[in-house]
């Protein structure tokens, strides 16, 4: 029977046809989960059919017959309720059981729920079932409907049949399991079974990979699975429209620390799907994560993925602490259950995979020192491109391998190069002190790749470069150089003589800056090998070395916003050849190279896409910490909204009025503060104020001749926001958090960049 078929036997053919409840059944039985043996019925199957599948039933059983509509139990609508369900039916009755639940889906309820779901009638399936007699029926929820929490597998049952539960006829009892670590609170008379429904839980969970709406039953003593849902109120996307909110998918702690100062601005659809392509292959998804376009790092993810790798609960968090910075008194990170197994499974495959690279580690290293002209090269290449059939030959044949080959390259020379960034500091501390370690990490980083847009502007008007070879070296870095649909020097003619002429007018010679900060660190270094004689030269190996992996990331950086380049130039060829222009980036990645191939269905989304864009550019920035679920509208309309800390739940939070941070570069300064959360506003720096805003990224350094101080909200001692204040020498406090809800422009001010302390003078 080509359209009825046992759930062990289903083939994925006839999965479009079946229903959700019948999809849902079949996978569950290939997860060889107790469901208790059934058959899913198409759509499309003939009363001929339905008549000898009837006649076929076992009399040793009774059935339950159940509804499986096209739209129902997916991830946007359940349907919960809305069709017919009969239990306990006798084989001779099962044909008129069938008919029934069919007709219920031209009832008025299935008409009203559709219309206010936004879905169209799309057919309807049956499911037919072995009925299991239930001595305990019930549901149970991966995560918590209300807040999204995932701490807790909660459930309620009714003894007997799961209808008295739907239906209210009876009182439910309560119960819940730690999903982390195994744990049962609830009536004793079900703990012998709870164990067992937490295994279940546990593979549905990890197998959708989305909070879980469960309905099950102990019969015989035996617990079986007889349905499992998405929790359709925790959606977190809708991919269509491109309407984002990642807080709506869960209950995480998200920080703009980092990502925050890569992405200044919403990022557009082609690029929100490219990064998500990056979570994937780094085997977390959505550690970062997005609220309108606005990024965030998904501490709860980073600090569960640990979790799951057998890290305590209390260490996570210091061991990410210098990447997403300081919480607010009183904020414990909300964690759930990761699925550490499979992220095993995937790093070795990433680590050992059968298409890895094969260069040696020599070449390896000439590929990562050779990224900038590789790209630029491609580049060069991919203009030359007029039609589709090349264009995407050349991603397969060209682009790919090379990015293939430049991953595996960047990987390997990090595993070398990167370690002493993550313990330099914290062994200087436990030697010296806190305020000399400081000193030494933040004067030391030499002359790095972020600071080579600006020094070489001086070396351009000295003769000792030309415009053409600043812009082999500098001409990707901007604010927003890693959004795919924003545009970079090296594309706007006459941006030197701009650039030049702005650095002129400062009357500010950015190499002075450069040697007072080696002056600085010579003088840390003799203070430090004065007080521990015998250090002496396991400080200078141990800051060599430290140096040069802030070079080295800088490095790596730099080079690899090429990349993004590559592939933004592979972008505007495909808008230019499929008559779109810039309206590619409004597209998915992967919807792009549907184009290229030739299906325009995926325009369709264009128009709604674009006006989700101006709206989510219409938003003021967004906090930088964000707690639970944030309704970005909501926050828009508070006239006390603060920028550092959103908080949707009740909790005993101190978020002092006091500016401290992380120490950025040392020196003590006192000034006039110039708050400016955008750097569209740059022109209204004077000279000599302290610039204080949410964060600064390689765009911001054209300004920082101007400036006497800097103060960031966002930023931590790892992240490249502290890298970019301390290269100059400028007295800098970052990641304060609050910086631009408590100061106010032309407040006076003093910044200790050695404490990480900023006063208000009164």
């Amino acid at each position: 029977m080509s359209n009825i078929y046992s759930f062990i036997s289903a083939p994925d053919s006839i999965l479009s046809s079946v229903g959700g409840k019948g999809v849902s059944l079949i996978k569950l039985t290939r997860l060889k989960l107790p469901v208790p043996e059934g058959y899913a019925i198409s759509s499309d199957a003939t009363s001929e059919e339905i008549t000898s599948f009837v006649n076929s039933l076992s009399n040793k059983y009774t059935y339950a017959v159940r509804s499986s509509a096209i739209n129902e139990d997916g991830a946007g609508a359940s349907f919960a309720g809305q069709y017919e369900t009969i239990t306990d039916v006798k084989p001779e009755n099962v044909l008129e059981a069938i008919k029934t639940v069919q007709n219920s889906s031209y009832s008025n309820r299935v008409h009203e729920y559709s219309e206010s779901m936004g879905f169209n009638s799309c057919g309807i399936g049956v499911v037919v079932q072995r009925y299991v007699k239930p001595s305990f029926a019930g549901v149970i929820f991966t995560s918590d409907v209300i807040t999204g929490s995932s701490r807790y597998i909660v459930g309620n049952y009714v003894r007997g049949e799961g209808e008295d539960l739907v239906s209210g006829s009876k009182n439910a009892l309560e119960f819940r399991m730690d999903a982390i670590k195994y744990s049962y609170e609830g009536p004793s008379e079900f703990s012998s079974f709870a164990k067992k429904l937490y295994k279940y839980c546990s593979i549905i969970r990890d197998s959708y990979k989305c909070p879980m709406d469960i309905e099950w039953a102990v019969s015989e003593g035996k617990v079986f699975i007889l349905q499992a849902r998405p929790i359709t109120t925790l959606n977190r996307a809708n991919d269509e429209t491109f309407d984002i909110n990642g807080t709506l998918g869960g209950e995480y702690l998200l920080t703009k620390t980092n990502v925050g100062e890569i992405f200044m601005k919403p990022v557009s659809p082609m690029t929100y799907s490219s990064l998500n392509k990056i979570n994937e292959f780094v085997g977390m998804p959505n550690a970062l994560d997005f609220i309108n376009g606005q990024a965030y790092m998904n501490i709860s993810v980073l600090c569960s993925m640990q979790i799951a790798l057998g890290v305590s609960e209390e260490k996570a968090f210091s061991n990410i602490r210098d990447l997403v910075g300081n919480l607010p008194e009183g904020v414990k990170v909300p964690v759930f259950p990761f699925d550490g197994k499979s992220f095993k499974k995937y790093l070795f495959k990433i680590l050992f995979k059968k298409n890895k690279s094969t260069l040696t580690r020599s070449e390896k290293s000439e590929m990562v020192r050779n990224l900038a002209v590789i790209a630029r090269n491609m580049i060069d290449d991919i203009r030359k491109i007029n039609d589709n059939a090349s264009l995407l030959s050349y991603w397969e044949q060209v682009i790919i391998p090379k990015l293939n080959d430049g991953l595996s390259s960047v990987l390997a020379e990090c595993g070398l190069q990167m370690v002493p960034l993550f313990s330099t500091r914290n062994k200087l501390t436990k030697i010296a002190g806190e305020d000399l370690a400081n000193r030494l990490c933040g004067s030391s980083v030499g002359i790095l790749e972020s600071m080579k847009p600006i020094l070489m502007l001086e070396d351009i008007i000295n003769g000792k470069v030309t415009r053409s070879e600043y812009m082999d070296v500098c001409g990707q870095r901007c604010v927003n150089e890693m959004e795919l649909s924003e545009k970079h020097p090296y594309e706007i003619p006459g941006f030197v003589d701009s650039a030049i002429e702005d650095y002129k007018s400062s009357g500010v010679s950015m190499y002075s800056m450069v040697k007072q900060r080696e002056e600085e660190y010579a003088a840390a270094v003799s203070e430090f090998k004065s007080q521990y004689p015998s250090k002496a030269k396991w400080l200078d190996k141990k800051m060599a070395k430290f140096i040069g992996a802030n070079k080295f990331r800088e490095e790596i950086r730099s080079k690899g916003v090429w990349i993004f380049c590559v592939l933004r130039e592979f972008m505007l060829s495909a808008g230019r050849i499929n008559n779109i222009g810039d309206d590619i980036f409004l597209l998915y990645i992967d919807e792009a190279f549907s184009l290229i191939k030739g299906d325009e269905s995926v325009l369709r989304y264009i128009d709604t896409r674009r006006n989700n864009v101006i709206k989510n550019e219409s938003y003021d920035s967004f906090p930088g910490l964000i707690y639970g679920r944030f309704d970005p509208d909501e926050y828009m309309k508070s006239s006390d909204k603060r920028r550092d800390f959103y908080c949707s739940s009740i909790m005993n939070v101190n978020l002092s009025s006091d500016v401290k941070g992380f120490p950025g570069a040392v020196g003590k300064i006192e000034g006039i503060a110039r708050v400016i959360t955008d750097i569209s506003h740059i022109d209204e720096l004077q000279n000599g104020e302290i610039l204080v805003t949410s964060a600064t990224n390689i765009g911001w350094t054209v300004a920082f001749h101007k400036v006497s101080a800097i103060v960031t909200d966002i930023g931590a001692p790892l992240s490249h926001a502290a890298i970019v204040a301390r290269e100059f020498g400028i007295p800098a406090v970052v990641g304060s958090g609050n910086a631009t809800t408590v100061i106010k422009t032309g407040d006076r001010i003093i910044v200790d960049g050695g404490s990480g302390i900023v006063q208000i003078v009164k």
